[in-house]
């Protein structure tokens, strides 16, 4: 988490680890033919692959699992207050 501006930023390593990246590929990429994609050692994502056949599936082995909305807005809770006392340590 980092601050852009006057606002608290998420990277796309911390927007994995919320489970969104998965649910933003899965609900939105995939129908497309498209799948966002990232380097975990660089929290820039390149951009978005494109399926050969025009449709993407997670492979059934995958382990991650969806977080709820709630479960994403309690996570986001708890960066937002670490961010905070993280600014009052150093501040």
């Amino acid at each position: 988490m980092h601050k852009e501006s006057n606002q608290v930023a998420i990277n796309w390593n911390e927007i994995s680890d919320l489970g969104l990246l998965q649910r933003i590929n899965k609900e939105v990429m995939h129908p497309l033919g498209l799948a966002i994609y990232r380097n975990p050692e660089n929290v820039e994502a390149p951009g978005a692959l494109v399926a050969d056949d025009g449709v993407w599936e997670y492979s059934p082995e995958m382990t991650n699992r969806m977080l709820s909305n709630d479960e994403v807005a309690a996570k986001i809770q708890q960066l937002l207050a670490q961010e905070k006392q993280i600014e009052n340590t150093n501040g």
